[in-house]
């Protein structure tokens, strides 16, 4: 009994001095699309997950680790389609899924403060709600065909009407800081805001594409042409899930 009450006081030992000298930190935020369409509200959102973490540099690894879990957002828009917001950035690089939060929330440059304990610490009080401006928005697509991943297009944030019909406007995006939960109760569910799950039920197509691009092409080439459906697989829809 001795030297397991040993064994286990080194192990609480070594955790502690992991956490302290390798701080992370996870941020759950709910990504909410608001639009007009014939005059009606429509509204769309998805809960993801990112965690910024600080590892040893030895042989030359990065410093920050950066991972994230999440979808797409999907805006219904009724009879006129719908309305994708990917995991991917669009115009503004910071855009992207692992980002974005810090985007929002007036980060200079919209990175993660250096040294990483510091930005760490900074992104754990993090809390509310922000606007987006609608320049700095993750790439928007939509499907000509839901049932063909061949048919995507890019939607202008600033004037989706041009591929939903001219009574469809864009008014607003915003970011809210939500409920992350305690690890590991958080990872299976169990705590805070659940992360956002079910894109498949709207593009059945989606496990037909993690390793080939929405073209069905094995490798995405400048070349393609199809560009845009040769950019984009999976991943672009759903991370880590």
């Amino acid at each position: 009994m001795k030297r397991l009450g040993i064994a286990v006081a080194l192990i609480a030992a070594a955790v502690v001095f992991h956490m302290v000298a390798y701080p992370s930190v996870t941020v759950r935020y709910r990504l909410t699309f608001e639009a007009l369409v014939d005059g009606e509200p429509k509204t769309g959102s998805s809960v993801n997950e990112v965690t910024y973490s600080k590892q040893s540099e030895f042989a030359g690894q990065h410093e920050l680790v950066v991972d994230f879990r999440g979808e797409a957002v999907a805006l219904d828009l009724g009879s006129r389609g719908t309305l994708f917001a990917l995991l991917k950035a669009d115009t503004d690089s910071r855009s992207g899924p692992e980002w974005i939060v810090l985007r929002a929330f007036n980060f200079p440059g919209g990175s993660l403060p250096r040294p990483v304990e510091e930005g760490v610490k900074q992104v754990s009080r993090l809390s509310g709600k922000r606007e987006l401006p609608l320049t700095s928005l993750p790439l928007l697509v939509r499907f000509r065909d839901l049932n063909d991943p061949m048919t995507v297009e890019r939607v202008d944030p600033l004037d989706i009407g041009k591929s939903f019909g001219a009574e469809a406007k864009l008014v607003r995006a915003t970011l809210e800081i939500v409920p992350a939960g305690i690890w590991p109760l958080s990872s299976f569910g169990i705590a805070g805001e659940p992360i956002t799950k079910g894109i498949e039920n709207k593009l059945s197509w989606l496990p037909e594409h993690y390793d080939i691009q929405l073209d069905g092409q094995r490798y995405e080439t400048t070349s393609a042409s199809l560009r845009l459906a040769n950019s984009l697989a999976s991943g672009a829809f759903k991370a880590g899930l």
